[in-house]
């Protein structure tokens, strides 16, 4: 097929349902107001374009099965065009589903362009490619400078007027600090989500979310096998590392399984939050819009929520509390886990067959959310939660238990309960998620490591030990390395922000500091009131947060690799 030809569906398609997402985006935030187009007119033209928008696609449908080979390596390639197409048909001018359906297809569009064959490039082409295989990245730096790069775009979204509400501008800074919160799954915010932004920048927040909690790097790989493609060489190897997979086959069904579990997982949660919302008074729209909204913020561990004061007007709620819960606890097993828990359901594991990673990542993570929610249920019992009923003491505390370790949200005002117990809230946030997962802090295997280490030690043993099973050194020293770095950070930033935020008391500081650098989102309210210096400081720890310590430390202390490597004789140094 000619290669002009190849090219046109998908410029028609930029062209013409480029334009109906932008002028959709733009009317839904009010931002069309000249006397020259009045309303109707706008109405008209959307509709007519939303129209035209599944005409555009079958456009590309239609290009795609004449360049394939055969009838399956077009609906192995091609299969989600199918799946765009025959629900827009279905819904046929229904101008808000096919905004959705014609940004979800031009997306894909646009990543597929990127399909680069050796042999069709150009000598231009072969130059670039070729300076850009001298740059010997490493996989730790490939993540820092991915997120770098989705947090600038981000940035810049959010600065543009539809982002803001009605009558309200969006600085750079605030823009900068709420992109960076968002792809770092934090939840932190100098400005308010719902009073702010529009609907454009609230998506834009929920897209930067997703995009954060799974990795940026993780939804790629994603994408290209959603869509039919083929993964590079280099971007297959680091995919292994990072998600710790050994062959290919492995890495390909873990990252199917990584699709499977977020799409199962999040659209469940939406499915029972929009019905949960409904009931609480609110039309099937913004229910819908809110289930899904707050379905993937909490699976994705961000903690943000379109309400001023989080969850508190639900806490009382069932079904929206403990709703919000259980995805904050599946998005923070890690998908690893998950995976053995899918097994273990079908009945082709045991549960005394599941690996040592599980079992301690189930023993670690059950385990400090009865103890966190036990303690702030006595602890609490007769000050902030002297005015509830029994049940209700002891949902908000289950609920506050699960999210302060990770995802930000809140059922109670933090200002009203003890310094104690928001030091406990400081401790579970520095511990924070499970590895492989969409939260932060320094793992809950990394304490569970660090605690049977110390509980080694007192024995009298020189090994750790897990379940009948022996720890390999390197990783105890691992372990020990992340806690030792991470107090290092944590102890330098708010030593920093002690100096620039004279005006806030140490335990603000010191929470907000802890929840940024576990990229959990609870605060004591100082964050909008952070000066451009101290949003600054806060951005980078976020970011630190996400990229996780010791990734950030090899990345900026990466060496190639020395020829000749010795080993020098054993030294004793006295220590305690």
């Amino acid at each position: 097929m000619n290669k002009r030809f190849q090219k046109l569906p998908f410029i028609l398609e930029l062209i013409f349902n480029g334009a109906f997402i932008f002028l959709y985006a733009f009317y839904k935030a009010n931002r069309i107001k000249t006397p020259l187009i009045s309303s109707e007119m706008v109405e008209v033209v959307l509709q007519s374009l939303a129209w035209s928008a599944p005409l555009f696609v079958l456009f590309s449908i239609v290009s795609f099965f004449l360049r394939s080979e055969n009838v399956e390596e077009f609906f192995r390639k091609y299969v989600f065009s199918l799946i765009v197409f025959f629900p827009m048909m279905i819904t046929f001018g229904d101008v808000q589903f096919t905004f959705w359906l014609a940004a979800v297809h031009l997306f894909s569009s646009v990543l597929s362009i990127y399909e680069l064959k050796p042999e069709n490039t150009e000598e231009g082409q072969d130059y670039v490619l070729g300076m850009l295989e001298k740059i010997r990245l490493a996989p730790a730096q490939i993540v820092i400078l991915s997120f770098s790069a989705i947090i600038l775009i981000g940035t810049l979204l959010l600065a543009l007027p539809i982002s803001a509400a009605e009558g309200k501008s969006i600085s750079f800074i605030d823009a900068f600090f709420m992109a960076t919160s968002a792809t770092c799954v934090t939840g932190l915010s100098t400005v308010s989500l719902v009073d702010n932004f529009s609907f454009v920048g609230q998506s834009i927040v929920l897209v930067l979310l997703q995009i954060g909690g799974l990795g940026y790097m993780t939804l790629h790989s994603s994408m290209m096998i959603l869509l039919g493609k083929s993964m590079a060489v280099k971007n297959q190897v680091m995919m292994q590392d990072l998600l710790d997979i050994t062959s290919m086959s492995d890495l390909i069904a873990m990252i199917v399984d990584i699709i499977k579990y977020t799409i199962v997982i999040e659209f469940c949660g939406a499915i029972i939050l929009t019905f949960a919302f409904s009931f609480e008074g609110y039309e099937f729209g913004q229910a819908l819009y809110f289930g899904f909204f707050h379905a993937i913020s909490a699976f994705c561990n961000a903690g943000f929520a379109l309400f001023n004061d989080s969850l508190e007007n639900f806490a009382y709620n069932p079904v929206i509390s403990n709703t919000i819960a259980c995805l904050i606890l599946l998005g923070g097993l890690g998908f690893i886990v998950l995976k053995e828990v899918e097994l273990v359901l079908r009945g082709k594991k045991k549960i005394v067959n599941l690996s040592v990673h599980s079992k301690v990542v189930f023993t670690t993570t059950f385990s400090l959310v009865l103890l966190v929610a036990v303690y702030i249920f006595f602890s609490e019992y007769l000050h902030s939660l002297k005015d509830l009923t029994f049940w209700q003491q002891l949902q908000v505390s289950f609920f506050q238990s699960v999210t302060t370790r990770t995802a930000g949200f809140n059922t109670i005002s933090l200002s009203s309960l003890f310094p104690h117990t928001l030091y406990l809230f400081i401790l579970v946030m520095f511990i924070g998620a499970n590895p492989g997962s969409c939260g932060g802090g320094i793992k809950t295997t990394t304490f569970a490591i660090l605690f049977q280490s110390v509980r080694a030690t007192l024995k009298g043993k020189d090994r750790v030990e897990f379940f009948d099973r022996t720890l390999p050194n390197v990783l105890v020293v691992r372990a020990i390395s992340i806690i030792v770095i991470s107090l290092m950070i944590c102890s330098a930033f708010i030593l920093l922000l002690m100096r620039l935020e004279t005006e806030h008391s140490f335990l603000s500081i010191f929470f907000e500091v802890v929840s940024a650098f576990a990229t959990v989102g609870l605060s004591l309210g100082i964050t909008p009131y952070l000066t451009v210096a101290g949003k600054a400081v806060i951005i980078v720890l976020m970011f630190i947060g996400r990229i996780g310590p010791l990734t950030m430390a090899l990345a900026i202390g990466q060496k190639k690799e020395e020829a000749g490597k010795f080993k020098y004789p054993t030294g004793r140094i006295m220590i305690g």
